[in-house]
């Protein structure tokens, strides 16, 4: 049996009655909704995409979190907390309990790993939390203290797992470009020594400061993760995303992946996707201004929505998830438009954390 993936194109189609109901016309909730808590962060990296639109510091209120909670957790299993720093939020174990109160199933948290000593952090994660995913940093240019640093705290987290009995599971991610292969599987053996549940990669991406950022030359990472395979121990759990590592274009009449997976900035706008988060042109509802039950179907968000297409998706060379997800819809459409029999899209994968899109 192969191992359950984090990601594949296919992963949206596990939500058959969903996928059927937007197909047909219907209103639908979103599997996931990604929420950054805040713009603050506790590190500075080179070329961040959102370093500047952290300069304004937002951070997104509690009352704003359980209004908007209340009307997707009964309708919605699955929410991503990321930023900026989510843990950085002083109100962060409160988040986690309320999303849980209100009805997400699966909570994960993207962390930079800072503040994984914190006892209140901890026992947060601990608590409520499916996963966590550590994006490892500074990987690329030896031992620093940073990342040693990091993987420490993946050790004290850990240890209290194991002790507790928590259900929390730990993830890392890397992120990956040409000019790294040489130090990855080195890299990737520590990490996965610190007692991580998975470990993920991750397309570097540049040109961030321009309307067409795009992945970073990623030639040879493929064969430098599969060496790491060979290398890691058994029984290791080395999660590669083939398909964002793809060259195949993708294809799409509409963004429909932005009705399974939301996002909302720290501004509390709903944008199409994560990879175009805080750029007014991608902006579709400022919630500050409108959140009612019903605000999934706001006329503005819709026509906006509909306007995006894999030809204006400026974006789209970085291959999230959006986009990926909108070209597996297409091609869904297109089957059976044909009436390709049976489904061709229908994939024999198994996934972790289903509700996390």
């Amino acid at each position: 049996m192969s191992t359950p993936k984090i990601f594949a194109p296919s992963k949206v189609g596990l939500h058959h009655d969903r996928i059927d109901a937007y197909l047909n016309g219907e209103k639908i909730y979103p599997v996931t909704m990604e929420i950054d808590l805040t713009q603050r962060c506790t590190r500075s990296c080179p070329e961040c995409p959102y370093s500047m639109a952290r300069s304004t510091g937002l951070t997104l209120p509690l009352p704003f979190l359980e209004k908007l909670f209340g009307i997707l957790g009964p309708h919605t299993n699955g929410i991503v907390l990321s930023g900026g720093e989510p843990t950085y939020v002083p109100h962060f174990p409160e988040t986690v309990t309320m999303a849980r109160a209100k009805g997400f199933r699966e909570i994960a948290v993207i962390s930079n790993g800072t503040r994984l000593h914190l006892p209140e952090v901890q026992n947060a994660l601990l608590d409520q939390v499916t996963s966590i995913r550590v994006s490892m940093y500074d990987w690329q240019v030896g031992e620093s203290d940073s990342f040693l640093e990091t993987l420490k705290k993946i050790e004290l987290l850990r240890d209290r797992v194991e002790k507790e009995g928590s259900k929390l599971e730990i993830g890392a991610a890397m992120l990956t470009r040409k000019e790294w292969n040489r130090r990855l599987k080195p890299v990737g053996l520590q990490i996965l020594k610190s007692g991580v549940d998975w470990l993920y990669f991750h397309p570097f991406c540049i040109n961030w400061d321009s309307n067409r950022p795009v992945q970073a030359d990623q030639n040879g990472v493929l064969a430098a993760i599969e060496d790491l395979i060979r290398a890691a121990p058994a029984g290791s759990n080395i999660q590669t995303p083939y398909e964002r590592y793809s060259r195949e274009p993708l294809f799409f009449n509409r963004l429909h992946g932005s009705h399974f997976l939301i996002q909302v900035g720290a501004d509390g706008i709903n944008y199409a996707g994560p990879e175009c988060k805080y750029v007014e042109a991608y902006a579709l509802l400022d919630l500050h201004e409108y959140l009612e039950e019903d605000f999934l179907w706001h006329p503005q968000r819709i026509r906006r929505l509909e306007k995006i297409n894999s030809a204006n998706y400026l974006v789209i060379g970085t291959r999230h998830r959006p986009p990926v997800f909108s070209d597996y819809i297409e091609k869904l459409i297109e089957a059976r438009t044909t009436a390709i029999e049976p489904d061709p899209l229908e994939g024999k994968d198994s996934f972790l954390y289903p509700e996390i899109i």
